[in-house]
């Protein structure tokens, strides 16, 4: 089986829920304890041997591409070689995927977004890539919520699905993005997925498939939903904290979990290290 050596970090969004700071700064740079979110996917997939990564801008964050070239020959991004991929409007998941498409095509690939943050010292993002080496198949991040977490991620991703394993599941269906944030009513649990993927090397045939039937945004829902109905996908349960904190309640709940789990004695840094260092 081939491995995954290549990443792509979509980061071109035009970070509307976190106005006005994000008009000034790239929300992917804002800090996370004390890294920028982005950094936390991108020692994700260093973390699983990945050694070329992807980041689509557009050219109103350079300071994001400024950010790791200053970075390029400290530990652990030493070794690791960075692309820069523009995309000049904010249309998109697949399409952010699509602008990377020469580096990866032909491979096997994953996609980490940056504001979808995973805080714990025990989650490696090479569990996905090692259950995707096994099967050849998409695997997809998926997070299980509760009463307890309605309303703090987007109405996208819900899945049904089936247990295989006590992580790994098959997934039967992917249901379409709605409005909104994702609601879930007492003694009632969710899965969804949560921005992780390891990517089949014919991602790109499904793609061009599903693209001449839509308009508008083209984001990886009815991609992943074609490739569902045709052959299935896996999905690797993430159990440890994930906040979006692409959204102001997510970015304030990560630094409230920082700030109760930091250890007497331990660096800000440290918390939710997940590997990379």
């Amino acid at each position: 089986m081939i491995g995954v050596k290549r990443a792509i970090i979509p980061a071109a969004g035009l970070g509307t829920r976190m106005r006005p700071v994000s008009l000034v700064i790239p929300k992917e740079l804002l800090p996370v304890g004390t890294r920028p979110m982005i950094q936390f996917a991108v020692e994700e997939a260093i973390e699983a041997q990945i050694s070329e990564i992807a980041i689509v801008l557009n050219k109103r964050k350079e300071l994001i591409r400024a950010y790791f070239e200053q970075l390029a020959e400290q530990e652990p991004f030493a070794g690791v070689r960075f692309y820069y991929y523009y995309q000049e409007e904010a249309n998109g998941l697949a399409d952010a995927i699509d602008h990377c498409r020469d580096l990866v095509e032909g491979s096997p690939f994953a996609v980490l977004l940056p504001d979808n943050v995973i805080l714990s010292e025990n989650y490696r993002f090479s569990s996905m890539v090692g259950l995707y080496a096994q099967h050849g198949r998409d695997v997809i991040g998926v997070i299980e919520l509760g009463q307890n977490e309605s309303g703090l991620y987007g109405n996208a991703g819900r899945i049904d699905y089936e247990m295989k394993d006590s992580d790994v599941l098959e997934i039967h269906k992917l249901y379409d993005k709605e409005m909104g944030a994702l609601i879930v009513s007492q003694r009632k649990k969710v899965l969804r997925t949560c921005g992780r993927y390891v990517c089949h090397s014919d991602l790109f045939q499904y793609m061009d498939k599903v693209r001449p039937h839509i308009s508008g945004e083209f984001d990886e829902v009815p991609v992943y939903q074609e490739i569902i109905r045709q052959r299935g996908a896996m999905g690797y349960l993430i159990r440890e904290a994930l906040f979006d904190t692409g959204n102001p309640r997510g970015y304030l709940s990560a630094s409230a979990h920082l700030a109760a789990h930091l250890k007497e004695g331990s660096s800000v840094s440290s918390v939710g290290k997940g590997g990379g260092q």
